[in-house]
């Protein structure tokens, strides 16, 4: 098969579903014929609200990649073609890390890739999995053990991102945790912090959400209303935590993370929001909060703990939504981006 469909992002609002050519696979690389590709906020935010970081008018500086870009960072497939470097992995089923890193910069040599100074994605800084077929390097793809099925592993990149936030936060047996929003990353959050034996108080504005959260194990649920406060939300929790995880990503949520969070506590911030917020630092400063980040995953350290956890289908199941075909892509961004979508929503079909 010399051409394949593809999910094209020509520019805001052009997201074209058109034929392009089959990738041709480097030494070095693996050939993927895609089962599954997951969407999330930044798939959808790219496509309606403003390309940050798709390079449609300037060479992405690592990637070199620049103009129309086949979207898709959360793909799982069958490997189909191999390069001659790569041994062993034709016939595979895998799981793709998407993150590319050097492996020689200083943060690769510590063993963080995810902040290599080379870094790009497959699907945002290149092109990606929302596609029949995508070429990754192979070092980035993680077989998928046979107790997993393949839609289950197509949430194991997003799992492996809230892995890897609850590992960076430092949590621990006996901490009072408090998370804010029930989302897609806060719920794959309360997955990887259940894991750990932590308790952990989730609150969000959506009842619905919260009772995925329940049927997940998580007893304690707290529905607050949208404009709360924080010192109204430390009231209806009664108090502060050792460890307070902002997975929401709204305006606003990085003050509350903080003013919940308990002096000499950490303030975990995964959720991303690209508008200015008001935070006066005097308060966290003068408590020795410590304000924690996180970005993507350690594919080789995050992803297999990911795909292990995703061979409960009782746990995969009430994380996945709906399955869309290539074709209607753009239906499921747009339902993404409505807010009234459940579960992590998935292009393709097995």
């Amino acid at each position: 098969m010399s051409t394949m469909k593809a999910a094209v992002l020509h520019a805001l609002n052009d997201l074209r579903i058109e034929d392009v050519a089959v990738p041709t696979c480097g030494d070095n690389d693996v050939l993927i014929k895609v089962a599954y590709n997951g969407i999330c906020g930044t798939d959808a935010y790219e496509f309606a609200k403003g390309t940050m970081l798709v390079p449609l008018e300037k060479p992405h500086p690592n990637s070199k990649h620049q103009g129309a870009t086949i979207l898709g960072h959360e793909f799982v497939g069958t490997v189909v073609e191999a390069g001659k470097n790569v041994a062993g992995m034709k016939g595979k089923r895998v799981a793709c890390g998407a993150g590319v890193s050097c492996g020689d910069c200083k943060r690769c040599k510590e063993g963080r890739p995810n902040l290599c100074a080379h870094y790009y994605t497959l699907g945002l800084s290149i092109d990606g999995g929302l596609a029949e077929f995508v070429k990754a390097p192979a070092n980035i793809c993680v077989e998928i053990p046979a107790n997993v099925s393949m839609k289950n592993a197509a949430l194991a990149q997003p799992l492996a991102v809230a892995i890897h936030g609850v590992r960076r936060s430092g949590v621990k047996s006996g901490d009072r945790v408090f998370l804010l929003g029930a989302g897609a990353i806060g719920a794959f959050a309360c997955v990887a912090l259940k894991n750990l034996g932590v308790d952990v108080t989730v609150a969000d504005i959506s009842q619905d959400r919260l009772d995925v959260i329940h049927q997940l194990g998580i007893t304690q649920t707290l529905l607050i209303d949208r404009d709360a406060t924080p010192e109204q939300l430390k009231a209806q929790f009664g108090g502060q935590a050792d460890v307070v995880f902002e997975t929401s990503g709204v305006p606003g949520g990085v003050e509350k993370c903080i003013a919940l969070t308990l002096s000499g506590g950490t303030a975990m911030l995964l959720g991303l929001n690209k508008t200015p917020q008001p935070v006066v630092f005097s308060d966290p400063v003068l408590r020795e909060v410590t304000m924690q980040t996180t970005v993507a995953h350690v594919c080789h350290d995050d992803m297999p703990e990911a795909l292990a956890l995703l061979a409960d289908e009782a746990i995969a199941a009430l994380l996945t939504g709906e399955v869309f075909p290539l074709e209607k892509t753009q239906a499921a961004l747009e339902l993404l981006l409505s807010g009234t979508s459940s579960g992590k929503i998935l292009i393709g079909s097995e």
